[in-house]
């Protein structure tokens, strides 16, 4: 199971290339809000697919407290959504509320084996390298007004996704994780 977070903003431009020839001026493209309208997303998959998704309330931080109880209504929805499930082996980042000691002991608590993570690999976190990117990209050009429509659209993006996606999502971190080895720490991934 592996899971991270990602702000989604409301008003999601779509910017396209130019080719202009030399004496000519590109049409003006439009310059994102500095302070635009978002809702972070917080999710968690494996091969089969989503396992849970939330949107934070507004003007709330992730803390060490608040992740605790996600990893609690993520554990309940693994119980509830795969039962087969045996022993659970968890990979998140490294970002501060994640390894805070109130964290590792939900996660003791929780009896999920934790994956190692280097520092400051995002090339490594199956959600940024792999769902975020697909969602960055289907997320072009769309308008939201509502919370509730971000959340409807999350909910029919994952669910359109077909299982081999999420597979080769979780399985593509396996060569990842080579190449890292392989190269003795320093690599370069698209």
């Amino acid at each position: 199971v592996t899971g991270d977070e990602k702000w989604v903003v409301y008003v999601n431009h779509s910017h396209k290339r130019q080719w202009v020839d030399a004496d000519e001026q590109p049409e003006p493209d439009t310059k994102p809000d500095l302070h635009p309208k978002q809702v972070m997303l917080s999710e968690w998959w494996d091969v089969q697919g989503i396992i849970h998704f939330e949107l934070l309330p507004d003007n709330t931080s992730i803390t060490a407290a608040y992740y605790c109880n996600q990893l609690e209504r993520l554990s309940q929805k693994i119980s509830l959504l795969r039962p087969q499930h045996g022993k659970v082996f968890f990979l998140h980042d490294n970002a501060r509320p994640h390894v805070a000691k109130t964290t590792r002991l939900k996660l003791l608590q929780l009896g999920w084996e934790i994956m190692p993570y280097p520092p400051y690999s995002p090339n490594l976190a199956p959600s940024d390298f792999h769902l975020f990117r697909s969602l960055q990209n289907h997320l072009q050009g769309k308008t939201f007004d509502r919370r509730e429509d971000v959340e409807i659209f999350l909910r029919q993006f994952f669910e359109s996704l077909p299982a081999s996606f999420y597979r080769d999502g979780i399985h593509s971190l396996a060569e990842r994780w080579r190449t890292v080895v392989d190269n003795d720490g320093e690599y370069v991934i698209d």
